[in-house]
C-alpha cells in the first residue's frame, strides 16, 4: 500500500491548561496561497534587479523624500563610485559632498513630472540626466526613478562616425576621378578635362553666372547639365536648355520671356510661360549665346542685373530665381569689337569661365570616348562589334573637326553599316580614307619612307586577302618570318 505526501499548511492556536499547552491546528487554504505570493515576490524582485544591473544606463532610485533606495551597477562606471555608497543618503547631501554635481529628484519633486538636465559629472564626463515620478493610487508620487546617460562616449562614437563619413566622402570623389565621372555617362581621362569637371563641381552649389566656350561638339551642353545634376538646383527647380541661334528673332522675346493672353494675333487666350519662368529655381542654358540680337541682349542683361522679366503684353515685372549658363563656339571678344555682343552683358556672363578644349587637344580622351560610343551603339541595337587596333591608332591620330559629336556619329554609323563583327580602317567612309591614301600618295616624302609606305599598304592588302601569314609570304615572294616581322613592325593583323 502506498501513500501520497502532500504539503499542507496549517493555521495553530496555542491555549495554556493549567500547566500544559493545547494546540489546536486547522488546515488552511490561504497560508498556502500567501507563501505562493511571497515566492513569486521574490522571483519578480530579483528579474527586476537582474533587468535594472542590466542596463547599460545608470539607474537611480529615491522615495519621495529623496533618499536612494536602488542604484545599478553603471553608477560605478558612470560615477566611479561605488553603488552601495549612494543607499540610504539623500541626494541633497550627495551634492553637499560634492558627489552629484546636480540633481533632478527636486525638480521631479517639485514639478511633479518628467524632468531632464545635460551636465559634466565630477569626472567630467557629459551626461544626460532624466527623472520620472511614479504615482501611487492617490496620485501622490511615491518614488523617483533617474536615467543617467553617459554623453561623452555617444560623442565620441559620433566624432568618429563623423570621421568615417568624410573619409567615405573623399573616397567616393576619388572612385569617381577613377571612373571618369562615366556614372554619369562622361568619360574623362585626359588632366584638362579631370580638372575642368572638378572645378564644375565645386561651383555647382554657386549661383553665379557661368560661360562655356568651345568648338561645336565639345561636349558644352553636358558639363552644363553635370553643373546643374551636382548643384542643389537639381532638387528644386528644372535645366531648361534653349538654344538661341535656332529660334526666329521675331519670337525670341516671347519664347525666352512668355507673353500675356492676346498679347499677339494668334497668342493663347491664357498666355504662356517663358523658359525663365519655367526654369524657376532651376537652370537655364542659353546654348548659342552669341546668336543673341542686340535687343535680346538688353532684356537679357536686365534680368541677370534685377532678377526680374516681363512678359510680352505685361504691365507687371515677374520676380525669377533662375542661375544662367551660357555657351558659345564663337569668340565674344571679336563680336565686342566688331558691336554685335554687349560687352556689358559679356562680364555679366563670364563670372565663371570654362573652355572646353577640342578633342585634338586631349587625345588621351579619345580612346575612351571610341569604347564608349561603341559600347553605347552596341547595347542600342543589341549587337557585338569591335574595333580593330589599326583602326584604333588611325582614329587616335585623326584631328576630329566635329569633336565628341562627330567621333559619335562615326561610331554610330560603323557599327550599323558593317557586316563583319570586327571593323577596320577599310570600313570606314570616303571622307577619312581617302584623307590617309592621298597623304601617303601625293606627299613629297624620302624615298625610304615612300618605300616603307608602300610595304605597308602591299602588306595590308594580303592580310586582307589570306588567312596566314604562309599565304601571304608566298603571294609576295619572301619568307613567312619576314612577313610576320613586318607585320609586327606595322601593326597589321590577318583580318
Amino acid at each position: 500500500m502506498s501513500a501520497v505526501l502532500e504539503e499542507r499548511q496549517f493555521l495553530f492556536l496555542r491555549q495554556k491548561i493549567n500547566d500544559n499547552f493545547l494546540y489546536i491546528g486547522k488546515e488552511t487554504a490561504f497560508l498556502q496561497e500567501l507563501n505562493q505570493k511571497v515566492i513569486e515576490l521574490e522571483r519578480l524582485n530579483r528579474e527586476l534587479d537582474s533587468i535594472i544591473n542590466s542596463s547599460y544606463d545608470g539607474i537611480y532610485i529615491t522615495d519621495n523624500k529623496g533618499v536612494t533606495l536602488k542604484t545599478n551597477d553603471a553608477i560605478e562606471r558612470i560615477t566611479g563610485i561605488p553603488k552601495e555608497y549612494y543607499i540610504g543618503k539623500t541626494v541633497d547631501k550627495l551634492m553637499k559632498r560634492g558627489i552629484l554635481k546636480n540633481s533632478v529628484t527636486p525638480k521631479v519633486l517639485k514639478q511633479r513630472r518628467t524632468v531632464s538636465v545635460v551636465q559634466n559629472n565630477y569626472q567630467n564626463k557629459e551626461t544626460l540626466i532624466t527623472g520620472s515620478p511614479v504615482m501611487n493610487e492617490k496620485g501622490d508620487i511615491e518614488k523617483v526613478i533617474t536615467n543617467i546617460r553617459d554623453l561623452s562616449e555617444l560623442n565620441s562614437l559620433l566624432d568618429e562616425l563623423n570621421e568615417v563619413q568624410k573619409r567615405s566622402d573623399e573616397y567616393e570623389r576619388e572612385l569617381k576621378k577613377l571612373k571618369g565621372f562615366s556614372d554619369q555617362g562622361i568619360i574623362v581621362e585626359s588632366q584638362t578635362m579631370t580638372e575642368l569637371y572638378e572645378m564644375a563641381e565645386r561651383i555647382a552649389d554657386f549661383d553665379a553666372t557661368v560661360l562655356i566656350l568651345g568648338e561645336t561638339g565639345v561636349g558644352k551642353d553636358v558639363l552644363a547639365r553635370y553643373i546643374y545634376r551636382s548643384g542643389l538646383r537639381s532638387e528644386k527647380g528644372e535645366f531648361i536648355k534653349v538654344n538661341c541661334g535656332a529660334i526666329p528673332p521675331e519670337l525670341l522675346e516671347s519664347e525666352l520671356f512668355g507673353y500675356e493672353g492676346g498679347a499677339f494675333t494668334g497668342a493663347n487666350k491664357k498666355g504662356k510661360p517663358g523658359m525663365f519662368e519655367l526654369a524657376d529655381n532651376g537652370v537655364i542654358f542659353l546654348d548659342e549665346v552669341g546668336e543673341l540680337p542686340l535687343k535680346m541682349q538688353v532684356k537679357l542683361l536686365q534680368v541677370i542685373q534685377d532678377g526680374m522679366l516681363q512678359r510680352v503684353g505685361a504691365t507687371k515685372s515677374k520676380k525669377v530665381d533662375v542661375r544662367i549658363i551660357a555657351a558659345t563656339n564663337r569668340n565674344l571678344r571679336e563680336m565686342i569689337k566688331e558691336g554685335t555682343f554687349r560687352e556689358d552683358l559679356f562680364y555679366r556672363l563670364n563670372v565663371i569661365p570654362f573652355t572646353i578644349p577640342p578633342l585634338r587637344e586631349r587625345r588621351d580622351d579619345i580612346l575612351a570616348l571610341l569604347q564608349f560610343f561603341l559600347d553605347k551603339t552596341n547595347n542600342k541595337y543589341g549587337l557585338n562589334k569591335v574595333l580593330t587596333d589599326e583602326l584604333k591608332r588611325f582614329l587616335y591620330d585623326w584631328e576630329w573637326e566635329g569633336n565628341v559629336r562627330e567621333m559619335a556619329n562615326l561610331m554610330e554609323r560603323l557599327v550599323l553599316t558593317t557586316s563583319s563583327s570586327k571593323i577596320s580602317i577599310e570600313h570606314l567612309p570616303p571622307e577619312y580614307r581617302n584623307d590617309e591614301q592621298d597623304m601617303k600618295i601625293t606627299d613629297i616624302i624620302p624615298l625610304n619612307q615612300a618605300a616603307e609606305l608602300a610595304e605597308k599598304q602591299v602588306i595590308s592588302l594580303a592580310a586582307q586577302r589570306y588567312k596566314s601569314t604562309y599565304q601571304i609570304a608566298e603571294a609576295l615572294q619572301t619568307s613567312q618570318p619576314t612577313i610576320v616581322r613586318k607585320m609586327k613592325k606595322y601593326r597589321i593583323e590577318i583580318k
